[in-house]
């Protein structure tokens, strides 16, 4: 990592130590504001840290085995609207009857909206009524009990989960308001290649789209990349790791700020965009816990998703991004000039 990096991120660090980062915030509403924001025309993608959700339609079960389940989101445009949420995550399962269906697993099936298509009509109609945020992050996770349990995708493809994600993400979600490989890379040899060496969109032209993210390891990403990458021009991104081919080089998903923290802080560096997590299983805000947010932040870590994007009742924990509006300037990569209103300037305290 430069050494420029290196010491921009131990002084945003220092700063935050000063800062309580949970229960610190008035609440607040997102709402449109004026478009024609003064922007930084230098500003880029990859300049932001946004706050973002971990399975972004979760609803607490009735009666929940661990733990872990014991948490409920708003509807996904609340969470943008309300809340300053611009990553999502949405798990995807085949069903024969009822197409793709969205929720956690047969124990923890509570959800906001039932279906891939409800999810995004939902989403879509906020964008689409506030056109100047920017631009969002939607991690797609395919879903499937072999492929979980054995790392077998035989199932995976015979339902044709992978090519049906991508066509129902081309009938509901309108193209002009997405951002895919295929904008990127133009006529680089590969996705890496065009990043590395073009760098990704400015936040100017990017305002009022969404970016898809394949959040599959293993051999599910090993089979997109395979049999849907070179021809499957929707699908816009996908999560990748080190040993991945290059022209799956684009976002990574490190969900450990604390261990992955120098690895975090090098891919940032090095132009690639990284999701994390600020918590997991309830643990952090059961102890009100903010050492791995303070890590997440300090790591330049793009998104930061959270269980608890806002103050919910009998817990003093939830995640903020501090000084966001709703997002800030990227401690790592952005630019010194930058500032939160030039990302987005649509935040309007509830008084």
């Amino acid at each position: 990592m430069h050494m420029y990096s290196t010491l921009r991120v131990s002084a945003i660090t220092v700063i935050m130590l000063t800062i309580p980062l949970s229960g610190c915030l008035k609440n607040t509403e997102f709402v449109n504001g004026d478009e024609n924001i003064d922007v930084n025309e230098n500003l880029r993608i990859n300049h932001i840290q946004t706050k973002g959700t971990h399975n972004s339609y979760h609803l607490e079960p009735l009666i929940s085995p661990t733990r872990e389940y014991m948490y409920s989101h708003e509807t996904l445009d609340i969470q943008a609207m309300n809340q300053g949420v611009r990553q999502f995550e949405i798990d995807v399962w085949w069903d024969l009857r009822d197409g793709l269906r969205v929720y956690h697993n047969q124990y923890d099936s509570g959800t906001t909206c039932a279906t891939l298509e409800i999810c995004l009509s939902v989403l879509l109609q906020w964008s689409s009524n506030n056109p100047s945020h920017h631009t969002i992050f939607i991690w797609i996770e395919p879903k499937d009990w072999p492929e979980q349990t054995a790392g077998v995708t035989t199932t995976v493809q015979f339902t044709e989960l992978l090519g049906d994600i991508e066509s129902e993400i081309d009938e509901f979600w309108p193209r002009n308001k997405s951002i895919i490989p295929q904008d990127i890379q133009q006529n680089h040899s590969s996705l890496g290649q065009a990043i590395i060496t073009e760098g990704w969109p400015l936040i100017s032209e990017s305002r009022g789209k969404a970016m898809f993210i394949l959040l599959a390891t293993g051999e599910m990403r090993d089979l997109y990349i395979q049999e849907y990458f070179p021809d499957g021009i929707m699908f816009p991104m996908f999560t990748s790791v080190q040993e991945a081919p290059v022209e799956a080089r684009a976002f990574f998903s490190l969900t450990d700020p604390i261990t992955d923290q120098s690895e975090i802080q090098q891919l940032v560096d090095d132009g690639f965009i990284v999701r994390t997590r600020a918590d997991s299983g309830g643990q952090e805000a059961d102890d009100n816990d903010n050492t791995r947010l303070m890590a997440a932040l300090s790591s330049g870590a793009h998104s930061i998703s959270t269980d608890y994007p806002a103050k919910v009742e009998d817990l003093d924990y939830w995640v903020d991004i501090p000084g966001g509006n709703p997002s800030r300037c990227n401690p790592v990569s952005a630019p010194p000039t930058c500032s939160s209103e030039d990302i987005e300037s649509i935040h309007q305290e509830i008084t």
